[in-house]
């Protein structure tokens, strides 16, 4: 019962959690205002643009029709977090409850590597690429830009969000609570050449 309620429906739980914030961009500064921008875990499969708020004394050029945003570029990473909780999900399958769990478990392992790799990617990704936004952005504007553009000050702006570490969390769950019903399947098989009493 513990193995079915890890998988499939574990996993599929960790796949909704990609609609939730995983990386944003909060800042306020005097030379671009107040900036805040979401990025759930779907936005980082389809390396789609943030749900943002801007307010700031040149935000018709940070914010203009047509003005690329800041992407994290990690639609494949974020892809395959994705194909490893599909591949968890059909873990499900395999009629032992010990061979269904020990490869729920890896593949969750697999998951939570591949999650923290994303997350990490991402947030250097938005550090680069708000940085090279910026740099264009300052050719167009009297507003002098240098003290935002540094590393130090984007990485500081740029933070994980509560749905990266919820999703971690349901994974390291998965992880060890497969490993735990895979150990209690071996433990109740019938040792080889015993027979139950009479």
């Amino acid at each position: 019962m513990l193995s079915r309620l890890l998988s499939p429906a574990g996993f599929v739980l960790a796949g909704l959690l990609f609609l939730f914030p995983f990386v944003g961009v909060s800042c306020s500064a005097p030379e671009l205002g107040e900036l805040e921008a979401i990025y759930t875990g779907f936005d980082l499969v389809v390396d789609g643009e943030p749900e943002f708020d801007v307010e700031s004394p040149i935000a018709d050029r940070v914010a203009a029709p047509g003005t690329e945003m800041p992407t994290t570029g990690v639609p494949f990473l974020a892809a395959a977090v994705l194909v490893m909780l599909a591949v968890g999900a059909g873990c499900a399958l395999p009629a032992r409850p010990v061979v269904r769990c020990v490869a729920a478990s890896g593949a969750a392992t697999l998951a939570t590597v591949l999650l923290v790799v994303t997350e990490m990617a991402a947030h250097s990704g938005l550090v680069d690429s708000i940085a090279d936004s910026a740099r264009v952005l300052q050719q167009n504007t009297p507003e002098d830009l240098d003290p935002v553009i540094g590393e130090d000050f984007l990485s500081d702006v740029v933070g994980t969000r509560a749905g990266f570490w919820v999703l971690l969390a349901v994974l390291i769950v998965l992880t060890a609570g497969n490993l735990f019903a895979a150990r209690r399947s071996r433990s109740s098989r019938p040792t080889m050449g015993t027979s139950p009493p009479g």
